[in-house]
């Protein structure tokens, strides 16, 4: 059972769990086939799991990866508005190290999951697309989450 509850009609919590995985300059995105913006991979944190091991299920449920090791970066609290309704998100954020070597492509592709679009996006690049949460677009915090082992505290509104 994920942990994502209605509060209301117009309000939702999540609490989820997300990678951000850093190759060649490059941070993988991903988006739903019917949305225009990108996000980190991740997902929700089940029940009695947690937030370490929900950021590695996802990614091995998305892209059949292993994820050899994993640090919380980023603590976030997220407020924003989609769909008529208000969401408050609490979101784990780790830089990611897989057990495999991975490819970067170029382009748009397919990962395991048929309703999602992935795309590694270089770090200077970030600006020019629209991804969430927005502070995600900032080249200098991810220098700052490639040279610091420090954990960053985030609250992002809108």
């Amino acid at each position: 059972m994920m942990i994502s509850f209605d509060v209301g009609e117009s309000m939702k919590f999540n609490f989820r769990s997300a990678g951000l995985v850093v190759l060649d300059g490059r941070i993988l995105f991903q988006r739903f086939s019917d949305r225009d913006w990108w996000f980190p991979p991740g997902g929700r944190v089940e029940m009695q799991e947690d937030s370490h091991a929900a950021v590695a299920r996802e990614l091995a449920e998305e892209y059949g990866w292993r994820v050899k090791d994993k640090k919380l970066k980023l603590v976030v609290e997220n407020f924003f508005r989609l769909d008529g309704r208000d969401f408050h998100e609490i979101g784990m954020y780790y830089l990611i190290e897989l057990e495999d070597r991975v490819q970067p492509v170029d382009g748009e592709f397919a990962g395991k999951e048929e309703n999602l679009v992935s795309k590694w996006i270089g770090i200077g690049e970030l600006e020019k697309h629209n991804i969430v949460p927005p502070f995600l677009t900032d080249a200098a915090l991810f220098d700052e989450i490639l040279s610091s082992d420090t954990v960053k505290h985030l609250i992002c509104r809108g």
